[in-house]
C-alpha cells in the first residue's frame, strides 16, 4: 500500500502524511509524490490512499479536492488537523541579510505582515518545497524560503525564524482518502461524518434539508455549495456533521434529508 500526496518532498502535504502513517493499522510501502492534485486522485485505487488537504483555518477550502468527491468513488477515513508553522529558511546566516522571500502565494499571504515588518519582499514561487530547492540552489545572496522545517531540512538550509505566520492558529484540515470498497480503518474515535447532496434550484429548499438536522438535534460544522457539473439546475452542498451513522438522530436526519434530495452521497464516517 502507497500513500500518495499532492506537492513535492517537504511540502506540508508531506509532513502531513508522515504524521498521518504512525496511526495508519496498514502497513505502508512507501510514500510518493504527484504534482497535481488530479495525479493524486488518479492514482487512488483498490489498495492506496491518499492524503489531500481540504480546508484551512486562513485560506479556507481547497475546493479542486472537495470537487474530487464529486468524480470519484473515494471515502474519507480519517482527519488530520495540522498547525501549519511557515518558517524563513536560507543558506545565510543572518535575518539581517534577507532581501527576498521565496513561497507559494497563500504561504505568502499567511507571513504578509511579517515580511513587511522585516522588509523582506515576497516572491511567487510555485511550491514552499521547491522554494526551499531554488533557494538551496542559487548563487545570489539575500535569498530566502517561507517553507516547512522538514522542507529546510531536506535542503540544508538555517532556519532563521520559526512560526511566521501572522494568525498563529493556522491549521490545515487534511483528508485520509480511500477507494471506498477498501476495509481500512484509522485508530482514532469516529466522530464526524461527511456527505454531498443536490439540491433544487428553488426557494426553500435549502431550509428544508437543513430542518432535517434541526428537528433531529444534529450539530452541523460545515456547509458549502459546489458547483454541480452533472446538472446546472441544481447545488451541490458539501456538509459535515457531528456524530456516525450509527446515532440514531444522525441515520434519521439522513433519512428525512433524501425526503428532499434527488441525490445524496455519504463520504463517510472518521
Amino acid at each position: 500500500m502507497n500513500i500518495y500526496y499532492q506537492g513535492n518532498p517537504g511540502s506540508y502535504m508531506h509532513s502531513a502524511s508522515l504524521a498521518i502513517e504512525k496511526d495508519l493499522n496498514w502497513e505502508i510501502d512507501s510514500i510518493e509524490w504527484k504534482q497535481d492534485f488530479k495525479d493524486v486522485w488518479d492514482a487512488i485505487w483498490k489498495n492506496d490512499i491518499a492524503v489531500l488537504a481540504i480546508e484551512n483555518s486562513y485560506m479556507w477550502s481547497i475546493h479542486p479536492n472537495l470537487h474530487g468527491f464529486l468524480k470519484h468513488d473515494c471515502k474519507i477515513i480519517w482527519e488530520y488537523n495540522m498547525p501549519i508553522n511557515h518558517c524563513l529558511c536560507s543558506k545565510e546566516a543572518s535575518i539581517d541579510n534577507i532581501t527576498k522571500a521565496y513561497s507559494q502565494m497563500p504561504a505568502l499571504e499567511q507571513c504578509h505582515k511579517y515580511l513587511k515588518e522585516k522588509g523582506i519582499d515576497p516572491m511567487v514561487y510555485s511550491d514552499t518545497a521547491l522554494a526551499a530547492k531554488h533557494v538551496s540552489e542559487t548563487q545570489d545572496s539575500g535569498k530566502a524560503a517561507v517553507c516547512s522545517q522538514l522542507a529546510a531540512e531536506i535542503h540544508g538550509l538555517n532556519i532563521l525564524d520559526k512560526n511566521i505566520q501572522d494568525q498563529q492558529e493556522n491549521t490545515t484540515r487534511f483528508a485520509v482518502i480511500c477507494h471506498k470498497d477498501l476495509e481500512l480503518e484509522y485508530s482514532q474515535t469516529k466522530n464526524k461524518t461527511s456527505i454531498l447532496f443536490d439540491i433544487h434550484h428553488m426557494p426553500s429548499s435549502l431550509h428544508e434539508c437543513l430542518g432535517a438536522f434541526s428537528q433531529n438535534n444534529v450539530n452541523l460544522t460545515k456547509l458549502e455549495s459546489l458547483p454541480n457539473y452533472r446538472d446546472k439546475s441544481t447545488f451541490t452542498f458539501w456538509l459535515d456533521l457531528d456524530g456516525v451513522l450509527s446515532d440514531i438522530p444522525v441515520s434519521q436526519s439522513l433519512k428525512d434529508l433524501e425526503n428532499h434530495t434527488a441525490n445524496m452521497r455519504i463520504i463517510w464516517e472518521y
